[in-house]
């Protein structure tokens, strides 16, 4: 039984040993109602056939963050955005076709292609009128904090934040890696690790134009019409318009009925 047990574990070992973790990109693209899409692509080392055979038998599971854990007992295989500050919907598992790195030794590199939406992953306010902000919610991430709760970039930790072409920033503290100085027109933002997000804030704004504002107002309208219509006081009030229009009619036969005696 021991030696049994000596087998499994030196076979799960060579299994384990034959993936190393290598970087993660987290790409969130913004948009104007205050949530985003987020892709995110984890790379791995595939260091010998059996290893590179469990990838692509692996190819075949969908949407199971677990199993490719545990397959490869690679940790860092997760989300990077916590679900219980910004609901995750949507979700797409996308391993892509590994790629061989030797032609002498069997290695690879596959990349675990991770998609999904978020919602209110922004907090949306109107500064002013037809002006909103949209402030990232650090508390979101979910990537390594300090004992302060910032955010902490390991060395293989890439985090890219996009915003909509009809949008300008207006705070990236700490700035983004990828600029020297923000301007209106800078639309991505790049860190790396190994960093240290202190105090990390991301404002973005975003100018409604006149046509959009009057038809936002009309489709505001429209919803309320239709919720008052459909809620328990709106039945109320087309019965009595109801009971109104059939008296009239009723009163009004009556009336051509004693005019024509």
């Amino acid at each position: 039984m021991r030696r049994l047990f000596l087998i499994v574990f030196l076979t799960l070992g060579i299994v384990f040993a034959g993936f190393t973790y290598q970087n993660t990109h987290v790409r969130i693209y913004s948009d104007i109602e205050g949530n985003a899409h987020v892709i995110e692509e984890i790379s791995i080392l595939i260091n010998d056939e059996n290893s590179a055979k469990v990838y692509d038998s692996n190819i075949a599971i969908t949407n199971d963050i677990s199993s490719w854990k545990s397959k490869t007992n690679v940790e860092q295989i997760r989300y990077h955005i916590n679900p219980n500050v910004a609901p995750i919907d949507n979700l797409k598992i996308i391993p892509l076709p590994k790629k061989r790195l030797s032609i002498i030794n069997p290695s690879y590199e596959g990349v675990l292609r991770i998609e999904y939406d978020v919602k209110g992953l922004f907090n949306k306010s109107m500064v002013k009128p037809r002006t909103f902000y949209y402030t990232l919610k650090p508390e979101a991430l979910a990537f390594t904090t300090n004992s302060k709760g910032d955010v902490v970039l390991e060395d293989s930790d890439y985090l890219y934040i996009i915003i909509p072409d009809d949008t300008e920033p207006v705070i990236v503290d700490p700035i983004a890696q990828n600029l020297n100085v923000l301007t209106k027109k800078d639309r991505e933002f790049m860190w790396r690790g190994k960093t240290i997000l202190e105090d990390f804030t991301f404002v973005y704004e975003y100018e409604m134009s006149l046509k959009e504002e009057v038809e936002d107002y009309f489709e505001s309208l429209r919803d309320k019409v239709i919720n008052y219509v459909f809620s328990k006081e709106g039945g109320y009030f087309i019965m009595m318009l109801f009971i109104i229009s059939l008296s009239y009619l009723i009163l009004r036969d009556k009336v051509k009925a004693h005019e024509q005696v």
